[in-house]
């Protein structure tokens, strides 16, 4: 959910389509607008979808595959050919065009279990598709950016004075974040408390939950009563150490899963929204940043995915906001002007079928 903060509050949801019966895109777009999300974020760029939101207002981030990295960094025109079907003729269509404000250039490519496999790409397909925007005279409308994984950063001692990137993106770091400034891009990110307490020991249940009751972390004189903050100011410490302090943070993705691992529960995925919220709509920022709140954060995901892959856990099927089928699992105040998510209206569903044993086998 993205939650615009230094302006009047708004929100959108991070969208994937890993399902094996995903509501339709019309949908979609309609459980968007009826809880007034304002942005979406795509993992792709999926036309039936784009079509969807074709004339909806909602400002959309739009994806490129990892997969396709290597061709949009050796081919210019590769990348012309991209920008011309995903992006120009969906934002010139006059009157019902749709409102894309950034491509995300891979998926979270220097995640750790991908090894270097896409390190040589990034940034030849991240300057190509730039080019490809500056010459459909896009490039005012549409922002290029990369969308870095909650490990691409780290802190050994777990103090955010402590932080950095990790020594093998170090220096491609640099590179993206001079390519990021040239264009007034913004960094996007993954910060994710769920994971950290999933993996680390030393934190606890409530300063994951932004719980009041949670035991304060002290750090050269700064109290951090979250871990959100913690991780976040680990960031600035880190980009700030490669010489790029003030470079804009959109938190590209947090959430807290429902099910599938041990904590991932409604109950704790509420408070831990409820939290998140209650801290983006303060304006207070972190100790590092005060009074300057991410742009946007994007809570993954709008829907679960029962397709989505579980090498990282079971949890990775259970992000969503919403069941596969729209329906909210829990409830929180946007600060919209509703504290109640709405469900989908009219879901189509598959007629029933069932199995009759005989004796020869089942029919």
């Amino acid at each position: 959910m993205a939650f615009r903060v230094l302006t009047r509050p708004q929100h959108g949801s991070q969208l994937g389509y890993h399902g094996l019966h995903p509501l339709p895109p019309p949908k979609v777009v309609e459980l968007l607008k009826s809880n007034n999300f304002t942005k979406v974020k795509l993992f792709d760029a999926d036309p039936l979808v784009l079509e969807a939101l074709s004339g909806s207002n909602i400002r959309v981030t739009i994806g490129i595959p990892n997969t396709m990295l290597k061709s949009l960094n050796s081919s210019k025109k590769a990348a012309e050919s991209w920008v011309h079907d995903n992006v120009t003729r969906y934002v010139s269509n006059s009157g019902s065009r749709v409102r894309i404000e950034y491509v995300a250039v891979g998926d979270e490519p220097f995640l750790q279990t991908y090894g270097e496999q896409f390190y040589p790409f990034v940034i030849g397909a991240a300057i190509n598709v730039q080019n490809a925007l500056l010459k459909a005279k896009l490039e005012s409308m549409v922002k290029v950016v990369v969308p870095c994984s909650f490990d691409a950063f780290l802190s050994e001692s777990g103090l955010p004075s402590k932080g950095h990137f990790r020594a093998d993106i170090n220096k491609t770091m640099i590179h993206l974040l001079t390519f990021l400034t040239k264009h007034s891009s913004p960094f996007f990110v993954t910060i994710s408390p769920f994971l950290s307490l999933h993996q680390n020991k030393n934190i606890s249940l409530n300063f994951a939950l932004f719980k009041d009751t949670a035991k304060s972390r002290n750090n050269s004189h700064r109290a951090y009563k979250n871990s959100f903050d913690l991780s976040y100011d680990t960031l600035v410490t880190a980009l700030s150490s490669v010489g790029f302090s003030r470079i804009g943070i959109v938190v590209a993705q947090i959430g807290w899963p429902t099910d599938g691992a041990a904590n991932a529960t409604s109950a704790n995925a509420e408070t831990f929204t409820r939290g998140l919220m209650e801290h983006l709509r303060s304006k207070l920022g972190t100790p590092l940043r005060p009074k300057d709140p991410p742009i946007d954060t994007y809570i993954l995901s709008l829907l679960d995915e029962d397709q989505r892959s579980i090498a990282a856990g079971s949890f990775e099927r259970h992000w969503g906001l919403f069941t596969f089928d729209g329906q909210a699992k829990y409830q929180f105040d946007f600060g919209q002007g509703s504290e109640n998510l709405v469900n989908a209206q009219n879901v189509e569903y598959l007629p029933p079928k069932w199995c009759v044993k005989q004796q020869q086998g089942l029919i």
